[in-house]
C-alpha cells in the first residue's frame, strides 16, 4: 500500500480554517447597533453612567445613535458603549449566540482592543477578545434572563480602543504609548454583529483535530501512533462535508473517537492544569485600563467555572483583588463564592507581582504581609505559594522571606528565557543566600500562558530536567500579560488529553495540591534531591536596571522615606503619645508596593504609565516630608535642632573633622588627612590616596569618575535589554565646558560640566571631610537616544569576586569570565553599595539611586562602572529625557560592615530641624555584624513596638538590643514571623531570640544571628 500522509497535516489546517470553522456559526439575522463614544478627557465612565443608571459628576450624559457595521469606532485609547438589540425566535432550535468582531488582529490576545458585555441593569456577563466573541443567548451557557419572553434582548458593550503596540514585526517604536498622540492611526471597525446558530457537533470536532493534529505533529515518524493519527485525520477529512456539515462533522468524529480513547502509557509524565490569565499590572496600557482588564478576564473565567466543575482558576496579586473589590463588587461576590468552593485559587500573597530583584528588604517584606493580611482577611485563607512567573530574576533573600512570611513553595518561569545557560532543574530545592531553601518549580512548559496544546505538553515532557527523581509538572493556562484567561477550547482541549496515549496525563487541580505532591515525591529521591544555591540570576532583560531612571530614584527615596516617617511616628507615639498615622502610612505603602510592579519600578511600560508613576511619586514623597514634619513637632517642637535632629538607629552621624585642604596646580588636590585626591585640568581623577593605609586606589594609567558612552541599540526588547555587544565600545566623555573649585563648610571639590551630544553633564565631585568618602553628584540634562551612560571606577585591587547588595545581604559575583555562567553576568543588579578587596584591604561604592553595574577583573586591578541612565525607544520613544540627579561615593578601606554603614548614611533623607531624642532601640553588637534595618509600629494596632534587624556579613553575629526607659522595666520581647505572628517550635527557620515562642525582659535580649539571617523582634512596652 502507497502512503500518501506526508501532506495531511497541511490539509488538516486549511480544511478547518476554510470549511469547518466558518461552519460553527450559522447566522439568523442582524442586530441593531447604537454607539456613543466617551468625551470630555477620553477616560472611561462607569457603566452606571454609560447605561443611563446613574451619573457620573461631570461627566456628558450618554447620547445613542445609529452604527452601521464596518465603520470606525474610537481613537486610540477612547471607549465607545455600544447598545446592541436583537431578538430570537423561540421556535429555533439550538445554542444560540450573539456574535461579534470588534475590528481585532487574530493575535495578541488582550494587547489591543478588548469589550465587556453589560445586562441593562449593569450586570457583567463576560469579556470580549479576539478568541472570545461570542455570547450565549439561548442554549447551554445561557445567561438567564438575557432574552425576555417574546425572544428579545438588550445589551451593552463596553469597547476599548487599545492600541496594539506589540504587533507584528515587534518592537517598531509607536507615540501611542501616551494618551493623544498625534500620530495617525487606524481606527478599529465593526465587523460583525449578528445572531448565529452555534453547532456544538462541529465545535467539538474542530477540538478532537487539535488535539490529535497536534499530537501527531509532535510524535516522531518512528512512532506507530503518528502514522495511525494521520489515517484517521485523513478518513476524517475524507467524510468531512460542509455541504451537511452536522452529520458529516458526527461521522468525522466516530472514526476519530477509538484515537482519543487510547490510554497514556502507565509511565506517562503527569501534568496538573491551572487555569490562569498573567496579568500586567501595568505595561502596554495604564493602571486605569488593568481595571477593566481584570473584570473582563475574571467574567470570563467565572462563566468557564460555572460551565465546567472540573476546572480550577488562579489569581494572584492582592492589588487586583481589591480593585474587583472596589470597582466591581457583584463580580468580586461571585469571586469569593467560588474562592469558598475551592476552584478560584488565590495565590502568591504579594500586594503585585512585584519586581524580584529592586525593591528593598523592608518593600518584599510590606509585599508579602500586606498581600497575605488581605488574602486572610477577604476570603480566611492564606496563599502558601510565592508566584512570580515573570519577574526580570529573583533575590537570593527571596526563600528566607517566602518561608518566614509562612509561604512553603515558590513558583516562576521567567528563568527558561536564559540567554546563554539552560537552568539544570524544575523541580528543585532553592537555597537563598542565607541557608534557607523552599521547594521551588519552573513549569517545563516554559510558558505562564499556555494553551493546552500537544505542543506544549509534549515540550514539558522534553524539557523537564528532574525525570529520573520526579514525575508531576505544573501548566498554567490560559491568555495572560494582558489578561484573557482561559477559553472553553482550552477548556475541551484539556479534556481530551487527561488520559490519551502519546501525551502526559493532563488534571485540573489547584496549585496547592501540585505542590503538595511535587514536594513529596522530591523528598522521597533522598540524597539525589537537586538544590540550586543563591540568587536566580536572569540571563535577559538586563537593562531593566537602569531604564526609566526616575522609577528607580523616586523608588529608592520613597523607601527611605518610610524608613523615616515610620521610626519617627513610632518614637512620637512611644515617647509622647501621639497617635500613629497607620491609615496614612499603610495607604502610601500600598501605593508604593503598587509601583513595584515588574513592568513599571524596571521601566518597560508605555510614557503613561511612567508619567503617572512620576507623579504619584511626588505626591507620595510631599506626604512622607508632611508625616516626618508632625511627628518631629509632636517630639519636640519649638526645641528643633538645625543639624541633624533626630537619628534613626540605623543612622550614622557625621564626626566632627578638619577642612578639606585645597591645592591648585598641576590639577587640584584635595587633602582632609584621611584621603587625598588629585583631578586632573580635564576633570578626571587621577589620584585617590588613603592616607590611613598608603594604598594607591587609582590603577596607573587609568582614571577615575570616567563618563562612558555605548551605542545601545539591543537585538530585541528594548527597555528590557543591554547586550553584550553595547559594552564593546565604549567612548569616553572627554569634552570640559567649565571647570571651578567648589567648597561647602568644610568640604570641598570641584565641579565639571561636559557635554556629549545633546545633553549636558555636570559632575560635582566632593570629598566630604572627616568620612573617608570621596563623593560625587551628578546631573544630566539627557537628551540621547539609544545610549548607555556609565561611570567607570577603577581600583588597584586585584579580586577574583565583588559583593553587590541585595536585600538583607550581598551576592559575591565573579570578576573572571572563565565559564558562559560568569561571562553573562556582564551587567548585574546591586543596591546601595558594591565593594571588592584583596588581602585585608577593601574599597565600597554607595549610591543612592542605581541598581544596574558591570564588574571585572583587570590584570591586577577591577573596575566597576555603575549604570547611570539609558535612552530606550520601545515602549517609550522618550524614555529618561530630561533632567536626572544621582549620587554615588568612593570609600577606600572599607570592608563590608563599613559599606553597608557607609549606604545607610549616604541614603538616610536629610532630617534637618528635628528634635534630638535618645533613640528607641539601640544594637550593641558583640561579635560580627549586624544592624537595625527598620523600626516601626505593629500592624494589629496594638501599640508593640516591630524591630527588624539582620546579619550584614554572610557570618556569625551576637548583639544585645537595647530599649528607651520609656518602653518600662516590664517590656518584653519575642520573635515572630514576617506577619508578625509568634514563631512556634515546628518551623525549621533558625531564630535569634531563641527558644521559639519564648519570651524575656528586654534587658535580657540577646541576639543569635546566622549568615543573613532577618529576626523580626516584637516589644511590648
Amino acid at each position: 500500500m502507497h502512503n500518501h500522509l506526508s501532506r495531511t497535516l497541511e490539509r488538516l489546517a486549511r480544511v478547518k480554517r476554510e470549511r469547518i470553522l466558518p461552519r460553527m456559526h450559522t447566522r439568523l439575522g442582524g442586530v441593531e447597533v447604537e454607539a456613543w463614544t466617551v468625551a470630555d478627557d477620553g477616560e472611561p465612565v462607569s457603566a452606571r453612567h454609560a447605561l443611563g443608571l446613574a451619573r457620573d459628576t461631570g461627566r456628558t450624559a450618554p447620547g445613542y445613535s445609529h452604527f452601521p457595521l464596518g465603520a470606525a469606532w474610537g481613537k486610540a485609547w477612547s471607549t465607545t458603549w455600544f447598545r446592541i438589540r436583537g431578538k430570537v425566535s423561540p421556535q429555533q432550535p439550538g445554542p444560540i449566540d450573539l456574535v461579534l468582531d470588534l475590528g481585532w488582529f487574530d493575535h495578541s490576545v488582550g494587547g489591543h482592543c478588548e469589550g465587556l458585555i453589560f445586562t441593562p441593569d449593569g450586570a457583567i456577563v463576560k469579556g470580549l477578545h479576539p478568541r472570545q466573541s461570542d455570547v450565549r443567548l439561548k442554549g447551554d451557557g445561557a445567561v438567564p434572563g438575557l432574552l425576555d419572553a417574546d425572544g428579545a434582548f438588550l445589551l451593552y458593550v463596553e469597547a476599548a480602543a487599545n492600541p496594539l503596540l506589540l504587533g507584528l514585526p515587534p518592537f517598531v517604536v509607536t507615540e501611542h504609548g501616551e494618551k493623544g498622540a498625534e500620530e495617525p492611526f487606524e481606527q478599529f471597525r465593526l465587523r460583525r454583529a449578528e445572531i448565529a446558530t452555534f453547532s456544538p457537533e462541529i465545535h467539538a470536532l474542530c477540538n478532537d483535530l487539535d488535539v490529535l493534529g497536534g499530537l501527531a505533529a509532535e510524535l516522531s515518524a518512528d512512532e506507530p501512533r503518528h502514522w495511525r493519527l494521520l489515517r484517521a485525520i485523513e478518513e476524517a477529512l475524507d467524510v468531512y462535508d460542509e455541504a451537511d456539515a452536522e452529520a458529516a462533522a458526527r461521522r468525522a468524529r466516530a472514526i476519530l473517537a477509538p484515537l482519543l480513547a487510547a490510554p497514556a502509557h502507565a509511565s506517562a509524565h503527569r501534568i496538573t492544569a491551572v487555569g490562569h490569565a498573567h496579568m500586567d499590572t501595568a505595561w502596554l496600557w495604564p493602571l486605569r485600563e488593568t481595571v477593566r482588564k481584570l473584570a473582563r478576564t475574571v467574567s470570563n473565567a467565572l462563566a468557564l467555572l460555572d460551565a465546567d466543575p472540573a476546572l480550577v482558576y488562579a489569581m494572584s496579586s492582592a492589588q487586583h483583588f481589591s480593585w474587583l473589590e472596589e470597582h466591581y463588587p457583584e463580580l468580586f461576590a461571585r469571586v469569593r463564592r467560588h474562592v469558598e468552593q475551592g476552584r478560584f485559587v488565590p495565590v502568591g500573597g504579594m500586594w503585585v507581582e512585584a519586581d524580584g530583584v529592586i525593591p528593598t528588604g523592608e518593600s518584599m517584606v510590606r509585599q508579602l504581609t500586606y498581600g497575605k493580611r488581605y488574602f486572610i482577611s477577604r476570603f480566611g485563607r492564606e496563599p502558601r505559594e510565592m508566584w512570580l512567573p515573570d519577574s526580570f530574576g529573583y533575590s537570593g533573600v527571596l526563600p528566607q522571606l517566602a518561608r518566614r512570611a509562612g509561604s512553603r513553595w515558590f513558583l516562576t518561569q521567567k528563568i527558561s528565557w536564559n540567554d546563554t545557560t539552560v537552568f539544570p532543574h524544575h523541580s528543585f530545592w532553592w537555597e537563598g543566600i542565607d541557608g534557607t531553601r523552599i521547594f521551588t518549580h519552573f513549569p517545563p512548559a516554559e510558558t505562564y500562558a499556555a494553551e493546552v496544546t500537544a505542543r506544549e505538553l509534549r515540550h514539558a515532557v522534553a524539557t523537564f530536567k528532574d525525570k529520573a527523581i520526579a514525575s508531576h509538572s505544573l501548566l498554567p493556562y490560559g491568555y495572560g500579560d494582558g489578561g484573557g484567561g482561559p477559553t472553553r477550547e482550552m477548556a475541551e482541549r484539556l479534556r481530551r488529553f487527561a488520559d490519551l496515549e502519546g501525551a502526559p496525563r493532563v488534571t485540573s487541580r489547584s496549585p496547592a495540591e501540585f505542590f503538595e505532591e511535587a514536594e513529596a515525591e522530591l523528598l522521597d529521591a533522598g540524597s539525589l534531591q537537586p538544590v540550586y544555591r543563591g540568587e536566580l540570576y536572569l540571563e535577559l532583560h538586563r537593562g531593566t536596571l537602569t531604564s526609566q531612571a526616575a522609577m528607580k530614584r523616586h523608588n529608592r527615596r520613597c523607601e527611605s522615606l518610610l524608613r523615616a516617617a515610620e521610626y519617627l511616628s513610632t518614637a512620637a507615639s512611644v515617647l509622647r503619645g501621639a497617635p500613629y498615622p497607620r491609615e496614612d502610612l499603610d495607604e502610601i505603602w500600598r501605593t508604593v508596593l503598587l509601583h513595584q510592579f515588574h513592568d513599571i519600578l524596571p521601566g518597560t511600560s508605555i510614557a503613561w504609565v511612567h508619567r503617572e508613576a512620576r507623579d504619584t511619586y511626588r505626591a507620595i514623597e510631599e506626604r512622607l516630608h508632611e508625616l516626618i514634619k508632625v511627628a518631629g513637632a509632636a517630639l519636640g517642637g519649638e526645641q528643633a535642632d538645625p543639624a541633624g535632629g533626630v537619628l534613626p538607629p540605623f543612622t550614622v552621624a557625621k564626626p566632627p573633622a578638619a577642612a578639606v585642604e585645597v591645592t591648585d596646580g598641576d590639577g587640584t588636590v584635595l587633602d582632609d588627612g584621611l584621603l587625598r585626591v588629585v583631578i586632573g585640568d580635564d576633570g578626571h581623577v587621577t589620584s585617590l590616596l588613603d592616607l590611613r593605609s598608603g594604598r594607591e586606589v587609582v590603577p596607573p594609567g587609568r582614571r577615575l569618575n570616567e563618563l562612558q558612552i555605548f551605542r545601545d541599540e539591543p537585538v530585541r526588547w528594548d527597555a528590557w535589554d543591554v547586550d553584550r555587544h553595547v559594552l564593546r565600545h565604549p567612548q569616553v566623555i572627554d569634552e570640559v565646558t567649565s571647570r571651578r573649585v567648589i567648597r561647602g563648610g568644610r568640604d570641598a571639590g570641584v565641579e565639571v560640566v561636559r557635554r556629549v551630544g545633546t545633553s549636558t553633564i555636570t559632575l560635582s565631585m566632593w570629598l566630604r571631610a572627616g568620612t573617608g568618602r570621596f563623593e560625587t553628584e551628578c546631573v544630566v540634562d539627557w537628551q540621547e537616544r539609544e545610549r548607555l551612560l556609565k561611570v567607570a571606577v577603577p581600583a588597584r585591587i586585584m579580586a577574583r569576586t565583588a559583593r553587590f547588595e541585595t536585600q538583607y545581604g550581598y551576592v559575591e559575583r565573579p570578576l573572571l569570565t572563565n565559564t558562559a555562567a560568569e561571562e553573562a553576568m556582564f551587567e548585574a543588579a546591586m543596591h546601595r553599595y558594591v565593594q571588592v578587596a584583596d588581602g585585608d584591604f577593601g574599597l565600597a561604592i554607595v549610591n543612592d539611586s542605581m541598581y544596574g553595574a558591570d564588574a571585572r577583573a583587570d590584570g591586577d586591578s577591577t573596575v566597576v562602572r555603575l549604570s547611570l541612565l539609558r535612552g530606550a525607544r520601545f515602549p517609550d520613544p522618550r524614555a529618561d529625557e530630561g533632567t536626572h540627579t544621582s549620587r554615588w561615593a568612593v570609600l577606600p578601606g572599607a570592608d563590608v560592615p563599613a559599606a553597608v554603614e557607609a549606604a545607610y548614611a549616604f541614603n538616610t533623607p536629610d532630617l534637618a530641624g528635628l528634635p534630638q531624642v535618645a533613640p528607641l532601640v539601640r544594637l550593641e553588637v558583640l561579635t560580627g555584624h549586624a544592624i537595625v534595618d527598620w523600626v516601626k509600629q505593629a500592624d494589629d494596632g496594638s501599640g508593640d513596638l516591630v524591630v527588624r534587624v539582620y546579619e550584614t556579613q554572610g557570618g556569625r553575629a551576637t548583639a544585645r538590643l537595647h530599649c528607651s526607659e520609656e518602653l518600662g522595666s516590664g517590656a518584653v520581647l519575642w520573635e515572630t514571623d514576617l506577619l508578625e505572628r509568634e514563631i512556634g517550635g515546628d518551623e525549621d527557620l533558625p531564630v535569634a531570640v531563641g527558644p521559639p515562642g519564648s519570651r524575656r525582659p528586654v534587658s535580657e535580649a540577646r541576639l543569635d544571628l546566622g549568615p543573613f539571617q532577618v529576626a523580626t523582634l516584637r516589644i511590648a512596652p
